[in-house]
């Protein structure tokens, strides 16, 4: 990796922001709306370091970027959003962290109220707030239980993950790079936010929004490969021993994520993979749920070509 400082660096700054990009030309726009939103989002200075990933990166981008005063320039070969994160967060030298993707952006105030919330909790390590998503010009609340995420948080991520790119501060002491270290292809928050609460790490929630996702046609979330990688992570979890109520909360979801995929193979002709699939499904914690599926293959037969 190769990092440029610029002179101009605060160093009075008491949070660090990570920003991974692979500082496309298409990207510009939203890149210089990230930066200008992180910038708005306190009334101190914050350290800013920009990690470019990859080879897509287009060399005027990257100029700009090294010219901004607040910001500190670093590359990595490895195109891979979590890994620049992780090589980001082994550079931060600041009491406080936290990241957002190149194409969302903080609301204005936002580092300075994640701020305040975590001076107000010494024993906390991080707070997570509600968020924005917006698609198609519209915002929508993010989270409606983010109540519950300081109680039980690792049995509310299983209701819905409560961690994402971009609604969280960390404190720097008690969340280290070890935890970004073994980072996932895909869904690398879900994980992130299962080996904090595998930590017992404390954490504090914000109802009020601090962020906003800009939900894109193209984003990884939506992409074969993310989807068919919550089997691999179930297996991950469960090998991690969480406790008795939290694996049997991992098995009903890996059971659910075996029947989509029983389901996707059979709508793709792949028979024989998706009764593999289904049975599997049948075999965890609430597999029984989807025992009336099995009707399906019991016509296939039927629709089998016959043979000499």
């Amino acid at each position: 990796m190769t990092a440029h400082a610029s002179p101009a660096a605060q160093v009075t700054a008491q949070v660090t922001v990570i920003v991974p990009t692979t500082a496309e030309l298409s990207r510009r726009m939203e890149i210089g709306r990230c930066l200008d939103s992180i910038r708005a989002s306190s009334a101190l200075p914050v350290k800013i370091i920009v990690v470019v990933n990859g080879r897509r990166y287009d060399e005027g981008v990257c100029a700009w970027l090294r010219a901004q005063p607040d910001v500190r320039y670093a590359y990595v070969h490895m195109p891979s959003a979590p890994n620049a994160v992780w090589e980001g967060r082994r550079m931060v030298d600041t009491p406080y962290f936290s990241m957002v993707d190149d194409d969302d952006e903080y609301l204005p105030g936002a580092t300075d109220l994640r701020l305040a919330a975590l001076r107000e909790r010494p024993d906390a390590d991080l707070v997570v707030t509600n968020a924005y998503r917006r698609f198609e010009g519209v915002d929508a609340l993010l989270y409606h239980h983010l109540a519950q995420v300081q109680r039980e948080p690792l049995a509310m991520l299983f209701e819905a993950n409560w961690l994402t790119n971009g609604n969280a501060l960390y404190r720097a002491d008690s969340v280290g790079p070890e935890y970004f270290a073994d980072y996932q292809p895909y869904a690398e928050w879900t994980w992130l936010a299962f080996k904090l609460g595998l930590a017992r790490k404390t954490i504090v929630t914000l109802e009020q929004p601090t962020f906003r996702v800009h939900v894109t046609g193209g984003s990884l979330s939506q992409s074969d490969a993310y989807f068919e990688f919550y089997l691999s992570l179930y297996q991950q979890m469960l090998a991690a021993n969480p406790p008795p109520a939290i694996a049997r909360l991992v098995r009903r979801h890996l059971s659910g994520a075996q029947h989509d995929h029983s389901v996707r193979a059979l709508g793709r002709g792949r028979w024989r993979e998706a009764l593999e699939w289904h049975w599997r499904s049948l075999r965890q914690p609430g597999g029984l749920q989807y025992l009336s599926y099995t009707r399906h293959f019991l016509r296939l037969p039927l629709r089998l070509p016959r043979t000499s």
